[in-house]
């Protein structure tokens, strides 16, 4: 059906409004009584997986309903970290840590901070002065040194706050005992281009570019120094995919294979529309990117849960 000129602006500030609300109750809830709303899961199910995640204060509602998806969906993980900007209040440091077992967050003081160098791993050590630099100037390049320093020892799922799992999430189930493995997974990029500028004027369109959103790590990183050496082509001059590149060149470097995108859901076709284009019932993950965050809030909390 055809719509009608300015409908597809007005849906969405209808949309965006409904979901502010639903967000603010659901926030109001978790303040209240996150441990009842866990309790109402009734998950059965423990999965040998870490969970990694980076969040802000401000992003505690989207991080706290994507903890319950999981708990939902796969059941509960041997442990989730959840490195913060630096912004999280001591309220919900201490409200995770009380309502959960498995959930801590963790951050530096990155104001004191001299230098990192201590505080890297013997393959990135070297880049500690670029990695500091990139830190103090970009939350990004304070996700991309957590993430690079979180140790792998067994599958380490690697996930942004605002990625939801929903029935078909068992699929990791099945990538973890998958023979012969992989080294790890990776979201494809709904389209080429969400790549530093410096990057795309070196190396033409690629089929399956990494989104950054996700990363499914089954062994350690072999090969570090590509991704590690653009740190030096950025020269001190950050874009906003400025990371996502580097993590785009370390997963390709390693042979990371592409998740399906029918199944791992990064689509921003119904952010215009009333209805869902995707069905809870056939996704194993959607990332609510900015353009679909309402989406994330436009129905209820236990409409995403199945409760």
């Amino acid at each position: 059906m055809r719509k009608l000129p300015g409908q597809s602006g007005i849906t969405k500030k209808i949309t965006s409004k409904i979901a502010a609300r639903n967000r603010s109750r659901f926030g109001q809830l978790v303040d209240n009584n996150l441990k009842s709303i866990i309790k109402s899961i009734n998950y059965q199910k423990n999965v040998e997986v870490e969970v990694v995640s980076f969040s802000s204060s401000n992003d505690y509602s989207e991080q706290v309903l994507s903890i319950l998806s999981f708990l939902r969906y796969l059941g509960k993980p041997l442990s989730w970290t959840i490195y913060s900007d630096g912004s999280h209040t001591y309220k919900q440091k201490k409200q995770i840590s009380i309502d959960t077992d498995f959930v801590t967050i963790k951050s530096i003081d990155w104001d004191e901070l001299v230098t990192l160098e201590d505080l890297c791993n013997s393959d990135i050590k070297p880049y500690h002065k670029y990695i500091l630099d990139y830190a103090k100037n970009h939350a990004f390049g304070k996700r991309l040194f957590y993430y690079l320093n979180h140790p792998i020892n067994r599958p380490t799922l690697f996930i942004d706050s605002d990625i939801l799992f929903y029935e078909k999430a068992n699929l990791f189930d099945v990538l973890i005992k998958e023979e012969p493995k992989a080294n790890g997974w990776f979201m494809p990029d709904i389209e080429w281009g969400c790549l530093d500028s410096r990057y795309k004027a070196i190396y033409s369109q690629q089929t399956y570019q990494v989104n950054a959103g996700l990363m499914f790590v089954l062994k350690k990183f072999d090969n570090y120094k590509k991704s590690l050496d653009f740190y030096k082509v950025l020269d001190g001059k950050y874009e906003y995919f400025s990371e996502q590149t580097i993590i785009n060149i370390l997963l390709k470097d390693n042979c990371f294979m592409p998740l399906n995108p029918k199944k791992f859901i990064l689509d921003t076709g119904d952010q215009f529309d009333f209805s869902y284009l995707h069905n809870p019932k056939q996704m194993a993950i959607r990332h609510y990117t900015g353009p679909v965050r309402h989406k994330m809030w436009q129905n209820d909390y236990k409409w995403h849960l199945g409760l």
